[in-house]
């Protein structure tokens, strides 16, 4: 399956019935299809339900900065989240959904192909490897058949923090971790296609 194949798909997803009653469209992704670096986070939000476009709204800014002070951009990565539609109320995803979600997901990763896969917060990082306890774990290098993983601090809990200068730069230090990862996985790329 290719890409935009998998997008039209999940563009008229009705797995889930009580999430198909409250969104107002499937927020399939954005970004570079081609990407090195794939982000995965929870689910969209009442901006993203509005807008399309995952972390688009005040968690989406600070991503960006995140991002922007490894010198990267949305051009640079593609970012989705663990479920496409957003919960009523904001709500946790519950189980069934995550589930009815599994396998776009999976099909993602298998065509994306991407080197390094970011994991934003508890759900996406159980979703990918299994575990919780994103305090403790964020910025650790974790595998997912042979695709490095890394969890990050949800950009919201900054917000919710009243922007704690200490947590942003734990954050921005799991950015670098990131870039450098990535730069690695391609410098080895380039060293095995002479």
């Amino acid at each position: 399956m290719q890409f935009d194949q998998l997008k039209q798909e999940y563009l008229k997803c009705n797995k889930c019935p009580q999430l198909c009653d409250s969104r107002i469209q499937v927020v399939f992704g954005s970004g570079n299809e081609k990407a090195q670096i794939l982000l995965v986070g929870e689910a969209p939000g009442s901006s993203e339900d509005k807008q399309g476009i995952p972390f688009c709204g005040m968690s989406g800014k600070i991503l960006n900065e995140l991002l922007a002070s490894v010198g990267l951009s949305r051009e640079d990565i593609f970012i989705t989240n663990t479920i496409l539609c957003r919960p009523p109320k904001n709500r946790n995803p519950t189980k069934e959904e995550i589930n009815n979600c599994k396998s776009r997901l999976d099909q993602l990763i298998e065509i994306m192909q991407p080197k390094v896969i970011v994991t934003i917060g508890n759900f996406a990082t159980d979703r990918i490897i299994g575990k919780t306890g994103i305090k403790t774990i964020h910025g650790k290098v974790f595998d997912y058949n042979n695709i490095k993983v890394i969890p990050v601090v949800h950009p919201a809990s900054y917000l919710y923090s009243g922007r704690n200068p200490e947590l942003f730069k734990e954050m921005k230090d799991d950015f670098k971790v990131i870039a450098d990862l990535a730069q690695e996985e391609v410098s080895q790329k380039n060293l095995f296609e002479f």
